[in-house]
């Protein structure tokens, strides 16, 4: 009997939103399929793999100093960089010598066709016919994401996006459904629908007559499903369908998370975002009378081109008022190639970084008090992990987007129970199943 086959070992690490996360699980098949073993991206591999962002310059210099730890790691080792960053600037990375293969966004689909393979055993059959290839599981996650949606073409002033994913595009609703059978079949619990420009699902392929609403009522349909999620959708395109989804269907998380960028409608309008301060209240309004214990998170940028304090303050003030549950807060990262890269009023990093903190006090704020708004009730949870250093509790996400501690152990991952929220922490909640649940 011959010696067994010594099989390579691959290492990917992913930067930037859940899109990169969705993409990075669809490398990691590849490389499977291409014989390769996945390891962790700090150990020994003999391939790596950053999947970048370009979002923030800060996330550049992140997926530059990864690809050069990982050449100091195994200076033998194949290093590639893919994702935004490599989209937008292949040729600062191509320059970087620890960077061995630079490939872009729709490279990255073949990604496994670009490298040496990982063992003589290697199942190429699906490595260059990637269109709307499905993945089988989302390694490690309970709750598992499925891109329904790529691209923008919406070129707000400071956004880089564009550039980076290219047009907006639809997955069809047949492999959507079909994607969403095989990750409930590898038992996660719940799916979270992303995309560059999710509530734009649809549009490009009018012969489906299909928008986001129709494709997420099918889901709920799909038998085994516990739990349906939708990542962020911009204001102007929460319809009334939609928020009726999210706060009555018994799928359906009470969850929304709604792109503001900023309180001042000045700012708005040099941005090139397409709505006001006042229909974005109404909406949250809407959604607040609808469901008053929905989650209602919004991004928000500090530190725009010509952002005065005035501005700002006006921001402040506005998300204060506003019965949101939390913030993400990010300051403006000047991105070549966009609008906003040359306007006048460029702010000053210690301003944005003091106007930062103020809003992230604020989330803060905004988290406990709906938090303590959950005391008492009954939240439908479903169960990730155990609590490291907490024997005898895990950790899991409820229906309203709540990080929720509970009694239980590893063997519970995975589950769905009913939990009463008995008290409010800084960063979760603490519960208890609920009787007869």
């Amino acid at each position: 009997m011959g010696a067994a086959e010594v099989r390579k070992k691959a290492a990917i690490t992913t930067l930037g939103c859940k899109l990169n996360q969705y993409d990075s699980e669809r490398v990691r098949e590849q490389l499977v399929r291409r014989g390769y073993d996945i390891v962790p991206f700090d150990g020994a591999a003999d391939l790596y793999v950053v999947n970048s962002c370009t979002v923030t310059s800060k996330s550049d210099r992140d997926a530059r100093r990864l690809a050069r730890q990982a050449k100091r790691r195994n200076p033998a080792a194949m290093v590639v960089v893919t994702g935004c960053y490599a989209e937008v600037a292949p040729e600062d990375l191509a320059a970087i010598a620890e960077i061995d293969l630079v490939l872009s966004n729709t490279e990255k689909e073949t990604l496994a066709a670009h490298v040496p393979p990982g063992s003589g055993l290697a199942d190429t059959e699906q490595e260059t016919h990637p269109s709307e290839s499905l993945i089988d599981s989302f390694a490690g996650h309970t709750r598992a994401f499925v891109k329904v949606q790529e691209g923008c073409d919406a070129h707000c002033a400071y956004c880089i996006v564009p550039r980076a994913r290219g047009p907006s595009r639809s997955m069809s609703p047949l492999a959507v459904v079909r994607q969403v059978e095989k990750l409930v079949a590898a038992g996660h619990p719940e799916i979270v629908l992303i995309g560059v420009h999710l509530g734009m699902y649809g549009r490009d392929i009018p012969e489906e007559q299909v928008d986001l609403e129709d494709l997420a009522r099918w889901l709920c349909e799909v038998p085994g499903l516990g739990r349906l999620r939708f990542s962020s959708i911009e204001p102007c395109e929460v319809t009334e369908g939609l928020i009726d989804l999210v706060t009555r269907h018994p799928k359906v998380g009470r969850h929304l998370h709604i792109p503001l960028q900023s309180g001042s409608d000045a700012t708005l309008r040099t941005m090139g975002r397409p709505y006001t301060t006042a229909g974005y209240a109404d909406l949250v309004g809407r959604i607040r009378a609808a469901s008053p214990l929905a989650a209602l998170g919004a991004d928000v940028m500090v530190g725009f081109p010509g952002e005065t304090d005035g501005h700002f303050q006006e921001t402040h003030d506005f998300l204060r008022e506003l019965p949101l549950s939390y913030l993400h807060v990010f300051a403006y990262s000047r991105r070549p190639g966009t609008v906003a890269a040359d306007m006048p009023g460029q702010v000053p990093p210690e301003v944005k970084r003091r106007r930062s903190r103020i809003l992230m006090q604020l989330s803060v704020e905004k988290r406990a008090h709906f938090a303590q708004r959950n005391v008492g009730q009954e939240l439908e949870v479903v169960l990730e992990r155990p609590i490291e250093g907490d024997d005898g509790h895990v950790l899991g996400v409820s229906d309203n987007y709540l990080r929720v501690r509970l009694p239980g152990s590893t063997e519970t991952r995975g589950q769905i129970v009913r939990a009463r929220v008995l008290s409010a922490e800084a960063h979760f909640v603490n519960g208890e199943i609920a009787t007869g649940a």
